[in-house]
């Protein structure tokens, strides 16, 4: 049984439960997205990762920060790259004249207007997000429907996605993926997880997350750079384009089955399969 986070906390109780009632039955859950630990956040957190078989995380660096912070098994995590967002939607890719930011969980707007305050370099950041920051006169920001959202990121010129990375969770790739099948030159301030789906400088650029000057430099130099940002935004094109949700979801699946019939054998006349994983979750 796998279980999704749309709603975490029913899913949380339910692996509970299942294991109680049915500890038979192969769980396994995708990425939680856990926060810092706190001392009430511990306890609930080895309670519902504990009768888990699989944990699916979307980097590994993800695995090692769940680890480190939680104590979660690193054999009980398996990374497992996410995928874009525009099967089925309609969209026209164009080539304008402004750079596109928007989203909302775990963005850092704050490093991007500082980065691009006095470039001249014209931003359109799509976020429901209140910005404390000033706003310098070439960036507008404005809440729009998803159907804008694709449409502003299809006709930008290259995309930047400023992330918070002092978290133990991880943002972002459904964004920047989206933005590289489009075949967009994409810019993303995280030097940790975001190397698991982008090589730097060849299917997008990497910057530390929090530095003003470093990101500053990417977004003038892919300005200035147009054919440089094509080529790059091509190749993104190639490896991102491929991996939707059935691409996605496909390898959970098959990944899903190699675990569980590893840990099953068949000692029945019949071919029945027995458990044979519950004594490893103890």
């Amino acid at each position: 049984m796998i279980f999704g986070n749309t709603y975490p906390l029913s899913a949380s109780l339910a692996t509970i439960a299942l294991r109680r009632l049915r500890p038979s039955v192969f769980l396994v859950r995708l990425d939680p997205l856990l926060l810092p630990p706190t001392l009430v956040r511990l306890r609930w957190v080895r309670a519902f990762t504990k009768p888990l078989n699989m944990l699916l995380v979307h980097t590994p660096n993800v695995a090692e920060r769940y680890h480190a912070a939680y104590g979660i098994p690193l054999d009980k995590m398996y990374p497992i790259r996410f995928h874009h967002s525009l099967t089925g939607f309609e969209y026209e890719v164009t080539e304008g004249d402004y750079v596109f930011a928007g989203g909302d969980s775990q963005h850092d707007y704050s490093t991007l207007l500082r980065a691009v305050d006095g470039t001249g370099i014209p931003v359109v950041i799509a976020t429901r997000k209140q910005l404390d920051d000033p706003i310098p006169e070439n960036v507008r920001v404005q809440a729009v429907s998803p159907q804008e959202f694709r449409n502003l990121m299809a006709g930008s010129r290259f995309i930047v996605l400023p992330l918070d990375m002092t978290r133990l969770r991880t943002a972002g790739q459904q964004s920047f993926l989206s933005a590289m099948a489009l075949g967009k030159l994409v810019i993303v301030t995280d030097t940790v997880d975001a190397p698991y789906y982008i090589e730097h400088m060849q299917t997008g650029l990497l910057t530390p997350s929090r530095d003003v000057q470093a990101l500053r430099e990417a977004i003038v130099w892919a300005w200035e750079h147009r054919e440089e940002c094509r080529r790059i935004g091509t190749r993104a094109r190639e490896v991102a384009l491929p991996m939707d949700q059935e691409w996605c979801y496909s390898r959970i699946l098959q990944l899903v089955r190699e675990e569980y019939f590893k840990n099953r054998v068949d000692l029945s006349p019949g071919g029945n399969m027995v458990n044979t994983h519950d004594s490893k979750m103890g």
